[in-house]
């Protein structure tokens, strides 16, 4: 049995290798080819692609979000312990593994696992998707603010860790201070693991290295500094190679997905708000929120592809009103275009929408600062119904989170250009030399460890 250290990198993809070669940990990989997502290409969805070799209809996580309002079976899943409200209407980054629809490839075998960083990796009852699990889950007090902690399993492993690096830099992780040190931090904690840190020895070790991410999408994918996050991730990863191949182990380096230059927020609850097809409450204090029993339709948006849900008989209304919507390219409705797109769930909507290129969707259905709730201008990714890559961004005027959206320069989610493909870089021969598709890695994977 092989062991294999898979290193995951956020935002690795050909046009970003090809702008920047010479990278000596990366070109140290004797194998190496792009490879073509799942729809849609983001995190969460790809994540649980990589360890099931399933498409999002058949693992279920469709997005990094889960529309989650008036559906019981969901419940369960969520962590109810912080922003029970909102998250039981729309939740983004739910954690358990019980989500996920279709077993691990390595569920009901001898392989000892870790997974460093990935989602929905906690069982909310006991043990995690793994032997060995660390993953940021921080405490929400009651008067607002977020205090850095990660779950583990064996549960004393982060205490462990965090007694030889430091607290994991929560700040750096997701915030506008989101940066290279939260990357620094899950390579050192990798390489202990690596070497039994955990009490033993992985047989298959995951890692998630975030930091190409961050500038991908404040900046684009084309901008300058992109080649120096890049060599910075490739010397990050120095050590813990040469400690992989120390130990006879296999270095796998791929990428989740492929960025675009985007220039155009597109923000169709606002559209359905003004067409009287999402229907808001407004507060005591002028905060406007959505009505979800009460609205025909909500869009739960995420970078470049959103799940509209749609009461029945509205559909037809609603999609003419979307299909008029600048920015969007596509609409999939009924069983057919949604099993086109790997998407045809229970938990899809029953309508998605598919943003062009340059453009990107925002949750947004405000009319003005007025009405936004107060966590629109922070920091807070369980009480937003969306993904929202303005939280990278600092208002140094307003003293809060960006609220412009054109400042977001890069996103992702699409699957159609083969050069904004991941990549995946090896050690070991990989199941071809030429673009695979993504439900290949975890049998290839399987095999590789025996």
């Amino acid at each position: 049995m092989a062991r294999v250290c898979f290193v995951l990198v956020a935002g690795l993809d050909a046009g970003l290798l090809q702008r920047n070669p010479g990278l000596e940990t990366l070109s140290s990989l004797k194998h190496a080819t792009s490879y073509k997502p799942v729809f849609p290409a983001v995190t969460s969805t790809m994540q649980a692609t990589l360890t099931t070799g399933g498409t999002a209809a058949e693992h279920g996580i469709i997005c990094n979000g889960l529309y989650t309002f008036n559906r019981p079976e969901l419940r369960g899943h969520l962590d109810l312990s912080n922003h029970a409200e909102t998250r039981q209407q729309v939740s983004f980054w739910e954690q358990s593994n019980g989500l996920l629809q279709r077993p691990r490839f390595w569920e009901g075998t001898r392989r000892k696992v870790a997974m460093l960083f990935w989602q929905n990796s906690i069982h909310m009852t006991g043990s995690g998707a793994a032997d060995i699990v660390i993953t940021p889950k921080p405490t929400h007090t009651a008067d607002g603010k977020t205090l850095t902690a990660c779950w583990s399993n064996p549960p004393t492993l982060y205490e462990t860790l965090a007694a030889k690096l430091g607290p994991f830099p929560l700040h750096n992780y997701w915030s506008p201070m989101a940066g290279l040190p939260s990357s620094q931090w899950i390579v050192k904690a990798a390489e202990m693991v690596w070497e039994g840190g955990a009490g033993e020895s992985p047989d298959l070790q995951l890692v998630y290295i975030p930091h190409l991410d961050y500038n991908l999408q404040r900046l684009g994918p084309t901008h300058s500094q992109n080649g120096k996050d890049l060599a910075d991730v490739d010397a990050l990863l120095a050590p813990l190679a040469a400690k992989v191949r120390a130990s006879g182990g296999t270095l796998v380096v791929a990428g989740d997905y492929g960025m675009f230059d985007v220039a155009t927020p597109v923000m169709p609850n606002k559209v359905l708000r003004e067409t009287g097809l999402l229907t808001t409450v407004t507060g005591p204090a002028g905060k406007v929120v959505v009505d979800y029993g009460a609205s025909a339709a909500f869009a739960m948006v995420d970078h470049q592809v959103a799940h509209v849900y749609v009461k029945p008989g509205r559909e037809a209304e609603v999609m003419g009103v979307l299909a008029k919507t600048a920015g969007v390219a596509r609409i999939l409705s009924g069983a057919d275009d949604l099993a086109e797109f790997g998407l045809n769930s229970l938990r899809s909507g029953e309508l998605v929408l598919l943003a062009n290129p340059d453009a990107w969707f925002a949750h947004d259905w405000w009319l003005n600062d007025a009405e936004k709730p107060a966590w629109q201008f922070g920091v807070d990714i369980h009480s937003k119904p969306g993904f929202d890559p303005r939280e990278l961004f600092f208002d140094a005027v307003k003293k809060c989170v960006e609220q412009d959206a054109k400042r977001v320069r890069g996103s992702h989610g699409l699957t159609h250009d083969a050069t904004r493909w991941p990549m995946i870089l090896s050690d070991a021969e990989l199941p071809s030399s030429e673009p695979f598709a993504a439900t290949l890695i975890a049998s290839w994977l399987a095999r590789l460890t025996g």
